[in-house]
């Protein structure tokens, strides 16, 4: 099974998996690296290592960031050459909820694919939800 590593500045991370446990349950091999402001680059690696090597059982990891060029990001990104990872920014919680879905449905998808359908998935999931409502009440 491919596992998940959720990081992100402050404690967004944590947050969005104990979210995401609200709504569906226990997550399996899931799980997150908080950077502090404070921390050093070289921290944020060990960091995310321990978080990479905690869920990874040979299928891979997917990382998701909160921000592109982010610490959680470029550190992730440095771990790339030494692990089978991929790395996906502006985390959001129909992403995270899809990934834990799609490990139980397509357990054999590869990382790579697995990775392009959850950045997708995590696009389409952006919504002006209000557009929705005006919609709704001009074809009534």
């Amino acid at each position: 099974m491919v596992g998940l590593v959720v990081a992100s500045h402050g404690r967004l991370a944590e947050e969005l998996i104990a979210t995401a446990r609200q709504i569906v349950g226990e997550l399996t091999q899931v799980s997150s690296c908080s950077v502090d402001t404070s921390a050093s680059p070289e921290d944020i690696k060990l960091q995310l290592r321990n978080a990479v090597k905690q869920v990874d059982t040979g299928d891979g990891v997917i990382v998701f960031a909160d921000l592109i060029g982010g610490s959680p990001c470029t550190q992730s990104l440095s771990l790339c050459r030494l692990n089978r990872m991929e790395v996906l920014t502006g985390v959001n919680l129909p992403m995270l909820l899809k990934a834990n879905s799609l490990r139980g449905v397509q357990p054999s998808a590869s990382l790579e694919v697995m990775a392009h359908e959850l950045t997708q998935y995590g696009q389409k999931n952006i919504t002006c939800a209000t557009d929705l409502l005006r919609a709704k009440a001009s074809a009534a």
